[in-house]
């Protein structure tokens, strides 16, 4: 059993678009070898795994090594049901609270993922969920968030800043960092990433090498 205490975020519920853009990176199997570093247990809802991470297919062969490991699982409704019905009441609820107050979500379509995650991270106590949806924050700041039940959204810069903490490698962090900032149609941005990255996320000290 892992000693969440060894961890930065104890537990951790996962949204699509940052396993898809940690998976941008090929050299090395991000997902697989740093979130266990990081985050104690991750949590994946079904419909995400079964829906939104599709293609490519190393992201879900990534994930389904963790849950072998026993450091990832699978959950839903049912989970919730299966532990208290309640509690399966008030995540549809949640759903339905989140669902209202943004336009752009529909159901089994945009921004499904992320809003069942955080209603299961909601009823099921998980602090953190690893996304880099822009908004979400602010929607769950006005919306489920209150004193004792906060869900803080992990960026792709704090799990940046995170394997910083843990003193992990800058070369990997900086690939996975580059990969997930590029644009095709947009070449500056990989620009701006690499300067963000050397000067602000993790800059070296004038005597080391840089990257």
């Amino acid at each position: 059993m892992n000693n969440h205490e060894n961890y930065i975020w104890p537990k951790a519920i996962l949204d699509a678009d940052f396993a898809l853009k940690m998976e941008k990176v090929k050299k090395i199997n991000a997902i697989e070898e740093y979130i266990p570093q990081l985050v104690g247990h991750l949590y994946i809802h079904r419909y995400v795994y079964e829906n939104e991470i599709l293609v490519p297919y190393r992201v879900k062969e990534q994930l389904q090594k963790l849950i072998g490991k026993g450091v990832a699982s699978i959950v839903d409704a049912e989970t919730l049901k299966q532990a208290n019905p309640l509690n399966a009441h008030l995540y549809q609820q949640t759903i339905n609270l989140l669902t209202g107050q943004n336009s752009k979500t529909k159901v089994n379509g945009k921004n499904w993922g992320e809003t069942v995650s955080s209603a299961y991270a909601h009823i099921s106590s998980i602090p953190f969920i690893l996304s880099d949806e822009i908004d979400l924050q602010q929607l769950l700041d006005s919306n489920i968030n209150g004193v004792d039940r906060d869900i803080t959204v992990i960026r792709l810069r704090d799990f940046i800043l995170g394997m910083k903490e843990k003193n992990l490698s800058r070369k990997d962090a900086y690939a996975i960092w580059l990969f997930a900032k590029q644009d095709k149609k947009d070449r500056s941005k990989l620009e701006r990433a690499k300067v963000t990255f050397q000067e602000d996320l993790w800059p070296l000290s004038k005597s080391a090498k840089k990257v």
